[in-house]
């Protein structure tokens, strides 16, 4: 009887393992690449794209980034690319429970002229990829208290997704102002 017992659990305990091993916990989440950075950085610059730069985060960058954003920034280095005032962000954000990384190039004017959504890793909410809904940050600017210069309509379903973005948005424009030595106007 007693080794009856022992081998059911035996038997139960190595299910366990198996749905553990074929189901990792992640495997809920899709990861769909929209676009490879190589691709928007071609977008922002044509065939002449500048070499990576790293941007170091502190300071009052650091505080408008983080006030843009609307919570801490966990990294203390952001990669850049920058060529004649127009400069290109990759940046990380988390949406509802995974990151999304988002691409975003600003003009020397110092508005939106490409915002790409490269990969997206949530369940719901990966119509924020599409061109007729990033159209609306083209030509959007900051505005003194580091946010959007203009509306942005939102997605049914994709709340979160969308305010990631504006973050993000709002956040490259703080990043473009501090590479160009510019002020808030």
């Amino acid at each position: 009887m007693r080794g009856i017992r022992r081998w059911a659990t035996m038997c139960r305990l190595s299910m366990w393992i198996l749905m553990l091993i074929a189901f990792p916990a992640g495997a809920a989440y899709d990861e769909t690449e929209y676009l490879k950075s190589e691709a928007f950085l071609a977008k922002v610059y044509g065939e002449n794209v500048p070499s990576i730069s790293l941007m170091p985060l502190r300071g009052d960058t650091r505080k408008r980034a983080e006030a843009a954003l609307g919570h801490r920034y966990s990294g203390l280095r952001l990669r850049y690319w920058l060529q004649n005032g127009t400069s290109a962000w990759i940046i990380d954000e988390k949406s509802k429970d995974m990151p999304m990384t988002i691409g975003i190039g600003i003009n020397p004017e110092g508005e939106i002229a490409v915002i790409e959504l490269l990969v997206y890793r949530e369940p719901r909410g990966g119509e924020i990829h599409q061109a007729a809904f990033r159209k609306q940050y083209l030509g959007l600017r900051l505005t003194g208290n580091n946010a959007l210069s203009g509306p942005v309509d939102g997605i049914t379903g994709a709340t979160l997704s969308v305010d990631a973005l504006n973050r993000v948005a709002a956040m490259a424009l703080v990043l473009h102002q501090s590479v160009q030595g510019e002020t808030i106007p």
